[in-house]
């Protein structure tokens, strides 16, 4: 339910009334009898989408103008409504308020700014560019069905290809430039943990999944100078595609690529409740932004099992000392 916006013993339910209603705390009686009718208007011409942002943005302009009386600057929108003179009011005129808070305020003058003025300099909005969404995961039976057809290719060198593309993104989440560098020189494996030693822009040892250890190493033994996936004297930005695009498919299974095995891989980790730091240490990550496209592919828990499982996060209460 939305939250109740209450002025002057009043509640308000439409932008108009909040506005005229509005009443600043902190500007001295004085100043906002001078003020209150110019800022009403730039706050009702910028178009507040409901009450709440209607009296958000009167706070605001309301403080604005009031330095701009305090520093004999004219109550005109053309000349108040500047980025220069919005940026110096961030820099002296909101020195009582927290860094966020004047960010914030900055950004809503700036906001106002381009949309109550027609000559004022704003730069234009720049659009923000989509960031690169992960691949969908494949299930379980995908998965199965990929194996099972890697090992049903026509010739040799597909049956390379494919494996070498399924046990190290299923196995260690390569990225697509990482499976044309990783040769069986590569792989190790120390007290029963196979490790894949990536090299390139995010070099790091990469720990295999068990599952698909023994056909790394296996592959690791037969090419231990060359890719996993196979050699290509194509020099290409495409080149993986092309060692890849003969491998055979079968059509009820969805195009077989690096990208949605690496999702496969980070969703298994996930959903294996590895720390996030280890995570995003194995698989190259700066950050863990990308990881929320994830999110819908993980299991759910019941109701009754959520609740417990959250509950016994803590058991008991830390102690002084210990």
């Amino acid at each position: 339910m939305p939250r109740r916006l209450v002025m002057g013993g009043r509640t308000v339910s439409d932008v108009p009334t909040a506005i005229a209603l509005y009443a600043p705390k902190k500007v001295p009686p004085a100043t906002w009898t001078v003020t209150a009718s110019f800022v009403r208007s730039c706050v009702t011409d910028s178009a507040p989408v409901s009450p709440w942002a209607a009296a958000d943005r009167m706070s605001t302009v309301a403080r604005f103008c009031a330095w701009a009386l305090d520093e004999c600057l004219p109550l005109d929108r053309e000349a108040l409504f500047t980025p220069d003179t919005v940026e110096h009011y961030a820099l002296t005129g909101m020195r009582d308020l927290q860094p966020s808070s004047r960010r914030t305020h900055r950004s809503q003058l700036a906001a106002i700014g381009r949309t109550v003025t027609r000559r004022a300099p704003w730069p234009p909005l720049t659009t923000a560019l989509p960031r690169n969404r992960l691949a969908t995961p494949y299930t379980h039976l995908q998965v199965a069905g990929y194996l099972e057809a890697a090992g049903q290719q026509a010739t040799p060198v597909r049956t390379r290809a494919a494996f070498g593309l399924l046990a190290a993104g299923l196995g260690a989440g390569l990225m697509p430039g990482e499976h044309l560098i990783i040769t069986g020189r590569s792989i190790t494996t120390t007290d029963g943990v196979t490790v894949v030693s990536v090299t390139g822009t995010r070099p790091r040892p990469v720990p295999v999944l068990a599952a698909y250890a023994p056909l790394l190493c296996s592959l690791a033994a037969r090419y231990p100078d060359e890719p996993l996936i196979g050699p290509t004297l194509d020099a290409g930005r495409n080149r993986l595609n092309r060692l890849l695009s003969p491998i055979e498919i079968p059509a009820r299974l969805p195009p077989l690529t690096a990208s949605a095995l690496r999702s496969t891989w980070l969703l298994t980790l996930l959903a294996a409740c590895v720390p996030l730091p280890e995570i995003l240490a194995a698989a190259g990550l700066a950050s863990t932004g990308t990881l929320i496209d994830l999110v819908p592919h993980l299991p759910r828990l019941s109701p009754e099992q959520a609740h417990r499982t959250v509950a016994r996060a803590l058991t008991r209460p830390p102690r002084a000392g210990r």
